[in-house]
């Protein structure tokens, strides 16, 4: 494996990844205590579920790398939003919500089943997106339900963690790209200009 940037470097790129994606995390919980926003709460549980998955599979199949970092914190992030918005019972569940999150599941199982990281993985990114589907359905429909500069600087967080990727194998650019994308759709869903067309 031919590594693009020396160790310390990576190391640097991580931890301002990890920043952001911890920052984005933080902003998304004081949105919510601020009754700004109401996540779609199994989208928060569901992705924290896959999310891990996807990087304990990967740990234990190739061990960690510092490109991983972004990905670790999401999952601890999405875990406490999904506590905050119960908490203060600021959220949304539709009944179509339980149907992605079962959709979601599937991953899990596929995950016992095969113990295969490749498999594994693009499993957990199509179950990610499955979950995912309540919150672009409230961002698309009711944008400032899903609102918040979170989604921004996520997507700085993962444009990170690809620069990390290069030079590794495959394998861990698959979820920071989806995350870069579903980051990116969140934000033109959210955009000012959705709110003077309404």
């Amino acid at each position: 494996m031919l590594l693009f940037l020396p160790l310390w470097v990576e190391k640097i790129i991580s931890a301002f990844a990890a920043v952001f994606i911890l920052t984005a995390q933080v902003i998304f919980v004081i949105d919510i205590f601020k009754r700004k926003i109401k996540p779609s709460v199994l989208s928060w549980i569901g992705w924290a579920l896959l999310m891990g998955t996807s990087l304990v599979s990967q740990i234990f199949s190739m061990g960690w790398a510092w490109s991983l970092t972004g990905l670790a914190f999401s999952t601890i992030g999405c875990v406490c939003i999904f506590f905050t918005s119960i908490s203060l019972k600021q959220y949304i569940i539709k009944k179509t919500d339980w149907k992605f999150l079962a959709l979601g599941f599937i991953c899990v199982i596929i995950y016992y089943i095969s113990k295969n990281p490749w498999l594994t993985t693009c499993f957990a990114i199509l179950a990610d997106l499955a979950v995912g589907i309540p919150t672009l359905v409230h961002a698309c429909k009711d944008p400032h339900t899903q609102k918040s500069v979170a989604w921004k600087l996520g997507l700085i967080s993962w444009i990170l963690s690809l620069i990390l990727c290069i030079g590794h194998d495959w394998l861990y650019t698959l979820f920071p790209i989806y995350l870069f994308l579903f980051n990116g759709i969140m934000i033109f869903f959210t955009r000012e200009k959705t709110y003077n067309r309404k």
